[in-house]
């Protein structure tokens, strides 16, 4: 099930404050999370805050320095992409949940 946006949009404000670090910005592990995003938007029907989401997203992806994970501990960037994913999850369960309650 993909995202809604108000859920990527959370993401995306969680995500913000690690792309101002210098350690983060290069990051495989936010580039990861940058591109699970990315994707999730575009599998939503476009919108006005779609479509600046999405280039406010494309813009964070284009870095000049990539580097391999470092292993902080904790991983900023790792841990809101998990919390994005459990709420998809949560989400799926709740909707196929309540469709089949009669």
């Amino acid at each position: 099930m993909p995202a809604n946006l108000r859920l990527i949009e959370t993401t995306w404000n969680a995500i913000l404050p690690c792309l101002r670090e210098e350690k983060c910005s290069g990051c495989e592990c936010l580039q990861g999370a940058l591109m699970e995003i990315r994707l999730s938007l575009e599998d939503l029907p476009p919108s006005a805050d779609h479509g600046r989401l999405l280039s406010e997203v494309r813009q964070a992806t284009t870095i000049r320095s990539p580097h391999a994970c470092l292993g902080c501990e904790p991983c900023n960037p790792g841990n809101i992409l998990a919390d994005f994913y459990r709420a998809q999850q949560a989400a799926e369960v709740a909707t196929s949940t309540a469709c089949c309650d009669t």
